[in-house]
């Protein structure tokens, strides 16, 4: 599961694109609405900050926005920047691999290799999914709130 840390990170940034259109948003209205406490976003867009996703802007008409366009950061790029390794367990990590101590060989480890499989997977998702994508989704009307998962749904694992 990710944190509420990500879920607010991504709720902040899906907020960015939504109303920010390139222009900065003050973090208070981005706390404001996303109902998230002003000193954690502090540190959240922080993070962001640090990860090239978001740049602030000083001033009366200051704030926050986005790096990049929406369509070019993608929700794997934000889980990983604050959660770290997507991976379940350090031998299945990519970028963060450390063995687990407790496999005879790793070469021929079933968890090991389901928890590739699942990393790969989640990895492809996340990484299919842009924040431009995301704020379509957030701006359907509730009788058109199904996500557009068919791309998705017929992956074979």
């Amino acid at each position: 599961m990710i944190t509420q840390k990500t879920r607010y990170a991504l709720r902040s940034l899906l907020f960015l694109v939504e109303v920010g259109r390139g222009d900065p948003v003050q973090l208070q209205e981005i706390a404001e609405t996303q109902r998230i406490p002003r000193k954690y976003l502090e540190l959240i867009m922080l993070d962001l900050k640090k990860a090239g996703i978001v740049t602030s802007i000083r001033g009366p008409k200051g704030g926050y926005r986005l790096t990049r366009s929406p369509e070019d950061i993608s929700f794997g790029e934000v889980v990983r920047s604050i959660e770290g390794p997507i991976a379940l367990i350090s031998c299945a990590s990519a970028n963060f691999y450390a063995p687990c101590g407790d496999c005879q060989d790793e070469v021929s480890c079933a968890i090991r290799r389901a928890f590739i499989t699942v990393r790969e997977r989640t990895t492809d998702v996340l990484n299919g999914i842009s924040l431009a994508q995301g704020a379509r989704w957030e701006l359907r009307t509730a009788a058109d709130a199904e996500p557009e998962w068919e791309s998705v749904a017929n992956w074979q694992i």
